[in-house]
Parts: structure tokens; C-alpha cells; sequence
């Protein structure tokens, strides 16, 4: 499988990285998400996965999906038009996934840095822009720029990065519940966006 997916000069890096990840742990048992929390030795990787995972869902990406369609109408796109244009910011994301995995040799502490700037500086300006749409025409258009260079900054760093970094921090028998765990603060931080952001609004 792995001579398929990396072809046949590459796999065999990755096949003894395996081996050696299996050895080390000489039959150890997959441990449970409690006992992460007791383990000391990866307190930090929890740590990181953890903020992590709830800077990716708090970062605003789903309030932009969820309210894209009311700053597309105040930039005075049809109607009729703008499921296609919505559609339009969830291709962008998937291309800039795309990308990301080409632009890995930056390294993922700058694309993930470079990213949650990025989509900083595109809140701010989106800020503004909605602030004074209504002064100048081509104000809504800069809205609807800045919804999708927010969505393209996100998938350059934070949505391509976040979730392969649990596999990368952890050894095999931590690595199911490290998923539990970053899976189970990935919801409860989108349902309290969900919840908490309308009265924010």
C-alpha cells in the first residue's frame, strides 16, 4: 500500500519509520484518552493539540461560511447567484489544501502563523469594509474579496495543518485517543460558536 501511495523509490523511508515506531513501542497497548491526561510525557503534544484544534474552530472560518451569504447580498451579487458563489469559497478552501501539501517545505510553524495573520488582517479589513459599504460602491466588493482571501489564508495554514499534526505528535498507541480527544474539542468549540456568535453579532 504504501509502494502505491508513495511509489516505488519513496516507500521505503516510510516503511522503516514503521517498523521502528513498532519496535520501540514492543507491544505496548493503545492507551486510553484518560490517561493522556495523566501521561506527562505528552503533556505538551496534548497542549498543542488542543489549542490547536480550538483556534482552528475559533478562528472565525465558520462565521464566515455561515454569514458569507449576507455579505455576498450586500455586495449586490443576484439572488440567484449566490449558492454559486458560496459554492465558489468552498472550492477555494479545497485549492488551498491542495496547495498547502506543495508548500510544505516553508515549514508548519510559518504557514500556520502566516495563516492565522493573514486571516487577521482580512478580519480587519472585512471589519471595516462592512463598516463602510454603504459610502462607496466598490466597498461591497472589497467585502467579498476579503471573505474569500479568508477562507484561501485558512486553508494555507491552520485548515490543511491542524488535524495532521495529532499523527505527528503522537506515537501509534497515544494516537486514537489524541484523535478522540482533538475530535471532542473540535465540536464543543464549533457548538459554542454556533451558540455564542449570533449573540455576538
Amino acid at each position: 500500500a504504501l509502494k502505491r501511495f508513495h511509489g516505488s523509490s519513496e516507500y521505503r523511508r516510510e516503511m522503516e519509520d514503521i517498523q521502528r515506531e513498532c519496535f520501540a513501542l514492543d507491544g505496548e497497548k493503545p492507551k486510553k484518552p484518560w490517561q493522556l491526561f495523566t501521561d506527562r510525557g505528552v503533556r505538551w503534544q496534548l497542549i498543542t493539540v488542543i489549542v490547536m484544534t480550538m483556534g482552528q474552530q475559533l478562528s472565525g472560518i465558520n462565521a464566515i461560511y455561515f454569514y458569507a451569504t449576507y455579505v455576498f447580498e450586500q455586495a449586490g451579487i443576484l439572488a440567484e447567484k449566490i449558492p454559486y458563489v458560496t459554492l465558489g469559497t468552498g472550492v477555494c478552501e479545497c485549492l488551498t489544501a491542495l496547495t498547502c501539501v506543495r508548500s510544505n517545505h516553508v515549514g508548519r510553524r510559518y504557514l500556520i502563523i502566516g495563516g492565522y495573520l493573514l486571516m487577521t488582517l482580512w478580519c480587519t479589513v472585512l471589519t471595516f469594509s462592512l463598516t463602510y459599504q454603504e459610502l462607496y460602491s466598490w466597498v461591497p466588493y472589497m467585502s467579498m474579496t476579503c471573505v474569500f482571501a479568508f477562507i484561501l489564508s485558512f486553508g494555507l495554514g491552520p485548515g490543511g495543518i491542524t488535524n495532521t499534526l495529532t499523527a505527528e505528535l503522537f506515537v501509534q498507541s497515544s494516537r486514537p485517543a489524541a484523535y478522540m480527544i482533538a475530535g471532542t474539542v473540535s465540536w464543543i468549540s464549533f457548538f459554542t460558536v454556533g451558540m455564542l456568535f449570533p449573540f455576538i453579532v
